[in-house]
C-alpha cells in the first residue's frame, strides 16, 4: 500500500480494524441504556414532572 511493507500495512489496518470494532462494540453494548441509568431520573416527589433531581446515592434504588 503506497510502497509501504507489508509489516506496516498490516500493522496500519490492524489499529484502524480495532478501532472501528471498539467503537461498534461501545456503541451497540450502550444503546439500550435507560433514563433510571443517568446521574439525574425523574423525581416522583416534584410537583411539575418535567423536573429532575439527583438520586441520592446514585446507585439502584
Amino acid at each position: 500500500m503506497f510502497g509501504l511493507p507489508t509489516t506496516t500495512t498490516l500493522i496500519i489496518g490492524g489499529v484502524m480494524a480495532f478501532w472501528v470494532i471498539y467503537t461498534l462494540v461501545f456503541y451497540f453494548s450502550t444503546s439500550n441504556w435507560a433514563v433510571e441509568d443517568a446521574d439525574y431520573a425523574p423525581s416522583s416527589e416534584e410537583d411539575d414532572a418535567g423536573t429532575v433531581s439527583p438520586r441520592a446515592g446514585g446507585g439502584d434504588s
